[in-house]
């Protein structure tokens, strides 16, 4: 089990917490864990950085070990569970992780810029393994359009990861593609929950393969989204007809702006 607490500036000298349950034979240890002691990214790789999985992958086990030795248990590195020979309780293993806090190659703390808390989620998800990866967040799930303009939207139950980044893409606010990333990666993929800290009950949306539009006619369409603030810009004219370059030299000076393009149509080549 992991829990990821959103404390970006956690000292790294910050306390252990230990607690144990007993419950049918197994103790439950929990420890906290700064994620600059797991998750490594190259910073000069791309922009926002890319994650080294083998070296965050040494760590971690190299953590497992280190928390268990600090604990008195001592572990098998292929698992997360020691059997106390002496009195026939299984100890579990469990961290408490900060988010949005990662380290470069060079070992200086960095971020994992925007939206780096629930990519952190990802990240470990990944890295642990795990089954599936729980968003929680303030809305109950995927929405099928803004609320705010469709007043009668609804929870969407299952999204596929194409149509989840594709909403994201063109203005859904829910989840950042970069999240999605490690669990798609991921071998077998990992299923992505979005869940409501404030309606723990409800199931939420999940972010898989496939979705209900893969399966319902009925539902072929999965949502809608919207971006505010957009400009078309039409270049015609005659003397382009037959002029080599003119696409290189109008989208050399939109990136030379900073203008993210969005959407080409063009009618003919060059």
């Amino acid at each position: 089990m992991v829990v990821l607490l959103d404390t970006a500036g956690a000292g790294a000298g910050a306390g252990n917490i230990h607690i144990n349950i007993q419950k049918q034979q197994q103790q439950h240890c929990f420890r906290y864990l700064d994620a600059r002691r797991v998750i490594t990214i190259d910073e000069d790789a791309i922009q926002n950085g890319a994650v080294c999985w083998d070296i965050s992958k040494e760590k971690l086990n190299q953590v497992y070990q280190e928390e268990y030795n600090a604990a008195g248990m001592g572990m098998d590195m292929d698992m997360n569970m020691k059997n106390d020979n002496n009195n026939g309780i299984h100890t579990i293993m469990h961290f408490v992780i900060t988010g949005y806090v990662a380290s470069n190659t060079h070992g200086v703390a960095t971020t994992l810029q925007r939206d780096g808390s629930d990519y952190s989620a990802a990240i470990m998800g990944r890295l642990l393994e795990s089954c599936n990866i729980t968003i929680w967040t303030d809305v109950d799930g995927v929405l099928s359009a803004d609320p705010r303009r469709v007043p009668d939207s609804y929870i969407l139950p299952e999204v596929s990861f194409t149509e989840a980044m594709e909403l994201a893409y063109f203005g859904a606010k829910v989840i950042h593609p970069k999240t999605m990333q490690p669990a798609i990666m991921a071998h077998p993929q990992i299923p992505i929950y979005i869940r409501n800290t404030f309606n723990s009950s409800f199931r939420g949306s999940r972010i898989f393969t496939s979705s209900t539009t893969h399966t319902d006619k009925e539902k072929c369409v999965c949502g809608f989204s919207s971006i505010e603030n957009m400009a078309i810009v039409n270049v015609e004219g005659s003397g382009m007809v037959g002029v080599k370059g003119v696409a290189r030299r109008l989208f050399g000076t939109l990136e030379g702006m900073g203008v993210n393009v969005v959407l080409i149509s063009q009618a003919s080549s060059e």
